[in-house]
């Protein structure tokens, strides 16, 4: 099965906000069997969004829509279902009870704006959203899907996992291996020369990837079929003769934990790391500090769980809180900077977020995570929405840290 992924707001396309639904969706679809053909980004467009649509479906057999269905005049999308599948709006009591419920929870009034998004298609499926006010809806034609999301990126990924289960039911999809291999000690170019024999007698299901960064080559296999042990032999098999050929360039640690990848990057460059905490609470300290040896690049880290202590001991505007919220981008950013300075590190980490069970607010729900890296060129910050206990928040919190960190000193 192939699929094509279309973002749908202006937002996107003049850079306001980041595409994270894409990369999101893609890796969901990967790991159920599915190939992304193409992603695109559209305006808020009727027309664009229809000719979007239509070249899609010639080549794949699913589309995934997201953005485009709130209650205001520019959000079009439905508007444009209802066109390419010559259908009408219909209003359906259940969207709208869910759309009450959730206001009655916020204490809000609701308007005649948001009763208009309880009118849907007729035709399509509905995926009800508990946690925001657009439903999922799915069409289906000549056996080909097209699914419509919101563009909120937590209600976005609710309703995509309600529709994951439904789509291996209704379509038999193969099994996709991913394996990594590690090689350092090679530039990229004279690894291809060493290895190009073996690589042209590659099995045809097999996919081969090089994935290079500053000291390490990542070669990624990955194969695509109905039998998944015979995958896992092949691939195995494949990676065995890679060893013998590549010799003392394959790396003697491999399926390595992200901390000690990080270890290894900061020692190949004799850089230093600290860390920021709030809602992780010292967790991406004591992940980095339980590799031995890690004192030669890890100085250390503030677990500013308070405001006063974000203020006081990072240097956080107390006006960056009060505009923007203590969970936020603005004050992550603040954080990082703050404890790089302090500690005089070149990277700095920060998280801040809403762990749970309580604390949610307005548009900011329990999972919220914000994240921000400061390194010797820039500051980036990301915010990430997870669903689980309060454990799982900070324990995926912390993975993504690191996984920023790891990305920043793999590309630098």
């Amino acid at each position: 099965m192939q699929a094509d992924i279309i973002t749908i707001g202006d937002e996107i396309l003049i850079g306001q906000i980041v595409d994270t639904n894409s990369k999101w969706i893609a890796n969901q679809l990967e790991e159920a069997g599915v190939k992304v053909r193409q992603i695109t980004s559209v305006s808020d467009e009727k027309k664009h969004i229809l000719s979007s649509l239509d070249s899609a479906l010639i080549s794949s057999d699913l589309v995934i829509l997201t953005g485009g269905l709130g209650p205001t005049n520019d959000d079009v999308t439905k508007y444009a279902l209802c066109e390419f599948f010559q259908d009408e709006l219909v209003f359906r009591s259940e969207v709208f009870e869910d759309i009450k419920a959730l206001f009655v929870k916020r204490d809000r009034r609701i308007n005649f704006y948001n009763k208009k998004q309880a009118m849907v298609p007729s035709q399509c499926q509905l995926f009800r959203n508990s946690i925001g006010t657009a439903p999922g809806m799915c069409f289906e034609k000549n056996r080909k899907l097209v699914l419509s999301l919101p563009g909120v990126p937590y209600e976005m990924k609710h309703l995509m996992r309600e529709f994951l289960p439904l789509l291996k039911q209704q379509f038999q999809l193969p099994f996709i291996i991913h394996k990594v291999v590690l090689l350092r000690g090679i530039v990229e170019s004279h690894l291809a020369e060493l290895i190009e024999p073996w690589e042209k007698a590659l099995p045809k299901l097999i996919k081969l990837a090089y994935l290079p960064s500053k000291g390490v080559i990542r070669l990624r296999f990955t194969a695509r079929g109905d039998d998944k042990s015979l995958l896992h032999d092949i691939i195995n098999d494949q990676i065995e003769k890679l060893r013998e050929i590549a010799g003392n360039y394959f790396c003697p640690f491999q399926e390595l934990k992200i901390e000690l990848i990080i270890g290894e990057l900061l020692k190949i460059n004799k850089q230093t790391l600290g860390t920021a905490e709030s809602c992780t609470g010292g967790k991406i300290a004591h992940r980095i500090t339980s590799v031995p040896g890690s004192s030669n690049y890890f100085k250390g880290a503030v677990v500013a769980y308070s405001e006063e202590i974000k203020i006081t001991e990072l240097g956080v505007e107390s006006t960056t809180i009060a505009r923007n919220h203590i969970v936020s981008k603005e004050v992550v950013v603040e954080m990082a900077q703050g404890v790089r300075n302090k500690l005089n590190v070149d990277y700095a980490l920060a998280t801040s977020g809403i762990a749970g069970p309580s604390g949610a607010e307005e548009n900011i729900p329990i999972g919220t995570v914000c994240v921000a890296l400061a390194t010797p060129n820039n500051t980036i910050a990301e915010t990430f929405y997870i669903e689980g206990s309060r454990l799982k928040v900070i324990d995926k919190a912390t993975e993504k840290a690191l996984l920023m960190l790891k990305k920043t000193l793999e590309n630098n």
